[in-house]
């Protein structure tokens, strides 16, 4: 698993410090750029480093790790739950958790959730590098390219992908499309809308902060969103 960044969220100081050191031993190559004490400054390292990985404690004095990432709906990577109460696990695997680990962490369990995780991301990473999407339909199955999306907008459990010429209502999740997408060039700037940055006009500060489509779309940025994807904008396009 190369380039593979992770957050340690867990109120225990003696269970963050465990963790990072069994996974120094055990899985070098994940790099652990944040660990928080709890579920808000979680929320917070998450949106910031955007990490590919999170172990994360479900009971935590507060708001558990299951209840944080309610705020954070647009996460795209993997969930590793690791926790003293085994009661959880429905509620974890609802959320997307990739594996479930009991506290005193076993290495060798440890490791089968390291490798399941790989697994996971290739298979991820091979679907993003395809230039086409297939969408189902009532006759079957309509083929886009990628690049031609301009945006993604969803209501409840449906969403709508906007192209240059057409759109198409899919009963999948804002989350279920964005797993297809690349991330170098789409960003969900809202809870409700994602949008390809090949197809940016203007980012206006006006009202909180929109991003003008060259179809002339107005999408807002969530105000929650707004400076990390500002500083994602940034490193992709020169300014003078």
């Amino acid at each position: 698993m190369i380039n593979t960044k992770a957050v340690i969220i867990d109120d225990e100081m003696h269970s963050r410090e465990t963790t990072r050191l069994m996974l120094e031993m055990i899985a070098p190559e994940i790099d652990i750029v944040a660990i928080a004490a709890n579920a808000t400054q979680g929320a917070e390292i998450i949106s910031k480093h955007r990490p590919d990985l999170i172990f994360l404690d479900v009971q935590m004095p507060g708001m558990t790790g299951v209840q944080m990432l309610d705020l954070i709906p647009e996460y795209q990577g993997e969930i590793i739950f690791i926790t003293a109460h085994n009661q959880y696990a429905i509620d974890a695997f609802k959320k997307g958790a990739l594996h479930y680990l009991l506290k005193p962490i076993d290495p060798n369990d440890l490791k089968d959730a390291i490798e399941r995780v790989k697994k996971t991301r290739y298979i991820k990473e091979q679907k993003k590098q395809g230039n086409w999407l297939s969408l189902s339909s009532q006759e079957g199955w309509v083929v886009i390219k990628k690049e031609h999306i301009l945006r993604c907008e969803s209501f409840k459990n449906y969403t709508t992908i906007i192209t240059e010429n057409t759109k198409h209502t899919i009963s999948k999740t804002l989350k279920d499309v964005e797993l297809t997408l690349p991330i170098d060039s789409f960003y969900r700037v809202h809870a409700s809308h994602i949008i390809n940055i090949e197809h940016v006009d203007k980012i206006l500060k006006t009202e909180g902060g929109n991003v003008l489509l060259k179809n002339g779309d107005l999408i807002p940025i969530s105000k929650g969103k707004k400076k990390a994807f500002f500083d994602w904008f940034r490193t992709r396009i020169d300014s003078i």
